[in-house]
């Protein structure tokens, strides 16, 4: 595999906060928790060798501890800290990187090894660096992004950022291929999200949804 560099915004404190109708926020923290040792499990599966972290605070015992199972050599995590919001933080790390970013976030349950696969491949249509390739959220988000050439290319998550993403691709000539799947396109945000999870996931996170989702009946 190439040299690539991959980074997970995450953020420990107070999470998704949408899902407080079906989970409270230590349920909310322990779903995140799963929900990115899926994601890293996955990327290590698919051959990535190292992963950024970029978080908002400290993670806690419990998420440290899930990452020291999951880290081993040949495949080495990484926290950084950084207290900005998504953009200016995602922005920060793409300049400061010379190869190619995957950017993946970190609340795709259902993702899976050829999400990742189809995401790292050569571009079809150039061998060059200069394109993007974008896997769409189910509601117009970004759910993930390969940006060959982050030096020239800046996020602009919130609302509808897989269109924002293509328009500022267009603005920098890049080309732009779109990976579309449901699989990553099903991120969790409304509680009726979950149910993707006990149709489709597998694993620990599975297993937590459905105690939680019983509980609750």
């Amino acid at each position: 595999m190439r040299a690539i560099k991959t980074v997970i915004p995450f953020k420990p404190d107070n999470p998704k906060s949408r899902l407080a109708p079906a989970l409270t926020e230590e349920e909310r923290k322990i779903f995140v928790g799963l929900s990115l040792e899926n994601v890293l499990s996955v990327l290590k599966e698919s051959g990535i060798k190292q992963v950024d972290i970029l978080s908002k605070s400290a993670l806690d015992a419990e998420d440290e501890k899930r990452l020291k199972t999951i880290s081993e050599t040949g495949f080495e995590i990484t926290i950084m800290i950084d207290e900005s919001d998504l953009n200016t933080a995602v922005n920060a790390y793409l300049r400061s990187s010379e190869n190619p970013v995957l950017i993946v976030m970190a609340d795709l349950a259902l993702l899976t090894k050829e999400n990742i696969e189809a995401m790292t491949a050569p571009a079809r249509n150039t061998k060059k660096t200069d394109y993007i390739r974008i896997a769409p959220g189910k509601d117009g988000g970004t759910n993930m992004m390969f940006i060959g050439a982050p030096d020239v290319f800046e996020v602009n998550y919130y609302g509808e950022s897989f269109k924002k993403h293509k328009e500022e691709a267009e603005r920098k000539n890049l080309i732009c291929e779109i990976h579309e799947s449901f699989y990553a396109a099903a991120d969790m945000d409304e509680p009726e999200d979950l149910n993707d999870i006990l149709q489709h996931g597998s694993g620990k996170i599975r297993d937590f949804v459905n105690e939680i989702l019983i509980d609750n009946d």
